[in-house]
């Protein structure tokens, strides 16, 4: 869903803008996607952040390590013990 995130944040604006809700805008994710889409809290979190004239559909950073890094670190441990 990670390659996703950006494309339904895209969809949700235009959502938002043609003056539809969070809950719709799932709706419509949901039909088109099925399986792999936002929660409805992720929509509304969306549809927060454009109701504050926030259009910016790039999500934000977080800080803290990538599961990525976790998953090297774990592997590197693994190795370490064999």
């Amino acid at each position: 869903m990670e390659r996703n995130k950006q494309h339904f944040s895209h969809i949700l604006l235009f959502y938002y803008r043609k003056g539809k809700n969070a809950v719709h805008a799932r709706k419509k994710l949901t039909n088109a996607y099925r399986e792999d889409v936002l929660t409805v809290r992720q929509c509304k979190k969306w549809f927060a952040k454009f109701q504050s004239c926030n259009f910016d559909v790039e999500d934000a950073p977080r800080s803290g390590k990538t599961a990525e890094a976790a998953e090297d670190t774990i592997k590197a441990l693994v190795d370490a013990n064999w």
